[in-house]
């Protein structure tokens, strides 16, 4: 479909002029993600211009995001949205709305509160290859796996795996450029990471694997548990927390070092994490990251959780103002330059 005629639906939506099979058509397309850049740049400035209130109201946003669920439960997961009981409840006005509508979209600074007692939904709909059976996520971004693993992909790197493989004996990606894994223990199915010739295969452990194209090797380091890593063949060697194997991804020859996992893991730095955290400690690594005090008025605003990540240029203000828009809070500065939230929060 031409881009004219799909940023018609698009509009005609927002403003509830669409038949039915008007926009039975628009959430296929969507689907499809033929035109993310084009959602993607309208949420941008619905959020900038404080607009998608005034022309969306929450059952849209989940009527998108209600037929992006129907799809069957086997899709992969980046972060968990919707909630099935409401017994944390979560007043979406903002952001949430215009989430639900590119929930389909990769967007690094992707924000999505959740609660106790959730449906699973995919927050980041990745891109879908060979019938539905391969799974791409690409570019920077927090990526939760079927298994309740996660992933931290660095810049100019991707993901892929086989939406199948988690239900083998084995749970199978492959990678290309950096990540950071964190991978939830299940002794019965080894974890296997595949870049280019090597293999790294785990149990359960934190490790940072970089294969970079701009790099002749690859380097695997360890900052919890042990990794095996190898090709078919043979394993090169078994590391522990601070040590690192780097391997030639031409000859195949290896060298392990002793070193500092944290310098090499530094790049996660331009990432502010909250994985399923409530607010009171979102507010206290926010507070760090920008040298401010955060001062919580309402008590249940503590109880609200958040899943949510953002890059390191973000500022103050934007974290803020997300924040705000999807949970009932209010936030401004007092005259101290210390940072008030208040409002219903999270029963």
């Amino acid at each position: 479909m031409q881009q004219k005629k799909f940023e018609e639906l698009f509009e005609g939506y927002l403003q509830n002029n669409l038949s039915d099979a008007e926009q039975q058509q628009m959430m296929e397309i969507i689907q499809q993600g033929t035109h993310d850049d084009f959602l993607k740049e309208k949420l941008h400035d619905m959020l900038k211009n404080d607009y998608v209130t005034e022309v969306m109201d929450k059952k849209q946003g989940d009527d998108i995001l209600n037929y992006i669920l129907s799809k069957p439960q086997n899709e992969p997961k980046v972060l968990n949205l919707h909630p099935q009981k409401r017994s944390r409840k979560t007043v979406v006005k903002l952001v949430f709305a215009a989430a639900s509508i590119i929930a389909l979209i990769a967007i690094g600074n992707s924000l999505f509160f959740k609660e106790n007692n959730l449906v699973s939904s995919p927050a980041v709909q990745p891109e879908v290859i060979a019938e539905n059976t391969l799974i791409d996520f690409s570019g920077k971004q927090l990526v939760h796996l079927p298994d309740g693993s996660t992933v931290l992909l660095n810049d100019n790197s991707s993901l892929k795996y086989d939406q199948n493989s988690f239900n083998s004996k084995t749970r199978e990606v492959t990678l290309t450029g950096e990540a950071f894994f964190d991978i939830k223990h299940n002794e019965k199915k080894p974890f296997i990471v595949h870049t280019g010739k090597i293999q790294t295969r785990v149990l359960g452990t934190a490790f940072n694997i970089n294969a970079k194209n701009s790099s002749s090797n690859i380097e695997v380091t360890v900052a919890r548990g042990k990794v095996q890593v190898g090709d078919t063949q043979k394993v090169y060697a078994v590391i522990t927390p601070n040590q690192q194997i780097k391997v030639n991804k031409t000859t195949l020859s290896f060298e392990q070092n002793t070193i500092n996992a944290a310098i090499v893991t530094e790049w996660k730095s331009n990432y502010l994490i909250l994985d399923d955290i409530n607010m009171t400690e979102a507010a206290a690594l926010i507070s760090h990251k920008y040298k401010v005090q955060i001062l919580i008025q309402n008590e249940k605003i503590k109880n609200c959780r958040i899943t949510a990540s953002f890059l390191n240029e973000e500022d103050l203000d934007h974290v803020l103002k997300v924040i705000s828009s999807v949970l009932e809070t209010d936030y401004h500065y007092d005259k101290a330059g210390a940072v008030i939230l208040d409002g219903k929060g999270c029963e």
